[in-house]
């Protein structure tokens, strides 16, 4: 069990014996999140009302959505440098002891057995950070469809392997057309309070299992 369930676990029956004491409302733990994510997910940054279901409740989200991104390769050129990789601003975050880290990024990369290492090189890393991975599916739309299709079979299969949550955006977003702009994978506006709600249930949903005594 890691750090994320023990924590929230603890806080339950500290709350418990103190809800009994003392009338006051008790606060739960704040549990920290990394947000990974390329042009797609950068909808979280640029209009901010797709944090709002976010910003409520325990978490604590630190936002990494910047275009060109790539798993674990440097990304395109921007300014003097290349776009740091999703591994690499992982890396850089190792210090503040995440609980949950989403990955919303691999538009950028290309190849099935390519996204099968950088998966397992980034879960890899969030292990020895003691959190716990949930990854985001790929819309399978526009001009990466087919991309997209071969690297959603390979999420899921991996899922089963190494025992990370997927949050199945490429279903879930299959028949909104109007979440999205022109090109059918970057979302607009409205797309973008969808996509932060249901990271919110993936979340929720994460910890409250994590927080469900074994039988």
């Amino acid at each position: 069990m890691h750090r994320t369930s023990k924590a929230v676990r603890t806080f339950v029956v500290l709350a418990a014996v103190l809800a009994s004491l003392f009338p006051s409302p008790v606060h739960a733990e704040r549990v920290k999140v990394l947000i990974l994510g390329d042009s797609v997910a950068s909808v979280l940054r640029w209009s901010p009302t797709s944090m709002k279901s976010l910003w409520k409740g325990p978490y604590d989200v630190t936002l990494e959505v910047w275009g060109c991104q790539k798993l674990v390769d440097p990304g395109c050129i921007e300014g003097d440098a290349p776009q740091a990789s999703a591994l690499k601003l992982l890396q850089k975050h190792r210090n503040e002891e995440f609980d949950i880290v989403v990955v919303a990024t691999g538009y950028n990369d290309t190849g099935a057995s390519y996204l099968q290492k950088s998966l397992r090189r980034i879960h890899a890393e969030v292990t020895s950070q003691n959190a716990h991975l949930i990854w985001l599916t790929y819309r399978e739309n526009g001009n990466v469809k087919i991309k997209a299709r071969q690297f959603n079979k390979v999420v899921k299969s991996q899922s089963k392997k190494l025992g990370f949550t997927v949050l199945d955006w490429a279903l879930i977003s299959r028949r909104q057309k109007h979440w999205f702009t022109g090109d059918g994978v970057h979302m607009n506006g409205h797309g973008g309070v969808r996509l932060g709600n249901h990271i919110r249930r993936a979340l929720d949903s994460y910890v409250s299992s994590a927080t469900t005594p074994s039988s």
